[in-house]
């Protein structure tokens, strides 16, 4: 397997994500695999957006058709983000952990395309990205990946009016760029306007023998039955 160079983005209150970046044999080889699969199956595979219907296509991706080393490089910089990021409270060592990607799906967005704040079930989640158009960049904030910290109810947008830590972090979308995430963290993704799509390979991973847990009831021995 390839080497890579992972860094985590370290967030005050958690670690809330991990970064790495997939080489362009790769990010082109996926390209090739999904170009394919919207000429030749699109009818099979057609995903629905969640939350809204979007302009741009979706497709529900079959496992197996992920090259292995993509499979394998997304489960393992899972496995270090849940060693490393300071949530882990299982009494499980995290570096053996089983991990399985559980749902992979590609959203190819066209102009005005966004996401709304949610979140997804499962462990982790993630992201990567195939194609991202010119106008995606720091300067003007179009089609980034936020993460959303704030309470329910509070959203601080100027720093000089409230001591309040800031509620949003903004990840610009890069060409071979993953973000792994916790599942439960709330995200949203904003639009970009003009010609172009941004394609994102996204993901959720579960660990298979979460379902087999017994979950111990302690009772209160103060409560009359």
């Amino acid at each position: 397997m390839a080497d890579y160079e992972t860094d985590v983005a370290f967030y005050q209150r958690y670690n809330y994500a991990a970064t790495a970046n997939m080489r362009k044999e790769l990010v082109n080889l996926m390209n090739e695999i999904i170009d394919d699969l919207y000429e030749n199956h699109y009818d099979e595979l057609y995903h629905e957006n969640a939350f809204r219907r979007v302009k741009g296509k979706q497709l529900l991706l079959p496992n197996e058709i992920l090259p292995k080393e993509i499979s394998d490089f997304i489960v393992s910089v899972g496995r270090g983000y849940l060693s490393n990021s300071g949530l882990n409270t299982m009494t499980i060592d995290p570096t053996k952990i089983n991990l399985e990607i559980q749902h992979i799906w590609v959203t190819d967005s066209e102009e005005n395309d966004y996401n709304p704040t949610h979140s997804h079930f499962g462990l982790m989640s993630g992201v990567f990205y195939l194609k991202v158009p010119p106008q995606v960049s720091e300067l003007n904030e179009e089609g980034s990946f936020n993460f959303h910290h704030a309470e329910d109810g509070y959203l601080d947008v100027n720093p000089h009016e409230s001591i309040r830590p800031k509620g949003l972090d903004m990840v610009i979308p890069k060409v071979g760029k993953l973000l792994i995430y916790p599942a439960w963290v709330k995200h949203s993704v904003s639009p970009f306007f003009g010609p172009g799509i941004r394609r994102a390979l996204s993901f959720n991973i579960v660990c298979p023998e979460a379902a087999d847990e017994n979950h111990n009831v302690v009772k209160d021995s103060s409560l009359k039955g």
